[in-house]
């Protein structure tokens, strides 16, 4: 089965609205992000469009749900926002292969060093960390009736393809990552990659 990574880009507060109705069709979960536009504020008061503070979830789905889930995102209507699918599947088309790829490690919060000093052992030159949260669903823990929200760490990792494969296999076998539910880990073919400076 083909699997997708969606993300969406929208105002600050509406990521998990968004995400419920992601999960009603069939979403598994996903990851919330904070993050802000780029446009000044200055220009975007003249617009009328106020607030630069986004959230971008991601959400990992397989091929026999993306349509329906991409489908309540819409429905769901953000004031203002976007989304898109990157396709998660390594080495399936030949047109997507790249010469680097995107790692994408998300773990919970504290594991990020661990996951980035294997990745250097196996090649990697560096990574980005993003700080970010899971989507509580009622299910999960709840103190004094509150549900707690999960933290997490995203690890974004650009590296040469023979180094991408050697880097997944090291941070699969971490002893820290073995208990269920730690993390999750998929590469993306990317394409014009540019080093700035």
């Amino acid at each position: 089965m083909r699997n997708y990574l969606l993300l969406a880009i929208v105002q600050k507060g509406e990521g998990q609205r968004i995400m419920k109705a992601m999960r009603d069709e069939g979403a598994g979960g996903g990851t919330i992000c904070y993050a802000r536009g780029t446009a000044s504020s200055s220009i975007l008061s003249v617009l009328g469009l106020g607030d630069t503070r986004k959230e971008v979830i991601m959400s990992l789905l397989g091929e026999d749900v993306v349509d329906a889930v991409v489908s309540s995102a819409v429905k769901a209507k953000s004031k203002n926002g976007v989304a898109f699918i990157m396709d998660a599947n390594r080495g399936e088309d030949k047109e997507m292969d790249r010469e680097w790829e995107m790692i994408e490690v998300i773990v919970e919060k504290g594991y990020s060093e661990d996951v980035m000093a294997a990745a250097r052992k196996a090649g990697a030159s560096g990574g980005t960390v993003i700080n970010a949260h899971g989507t509580a669903s009622e299910e999960d823990a709840k103190f004094f009736g509150i549900s707690i929200v999960p933290e997490k760490e995203i690890l974004l990792i650009v590296a040469k393809s023979d180094v991408s494969a050697k880097v997944c296999e090291v941070v699969r076998n971490l002893e820290c990552l073995k208990k269920k539910g730690m993390g999750i880990l998929f590469t993306i073919p990317v394409k014009n990659f540019v080093s700035l400076g």
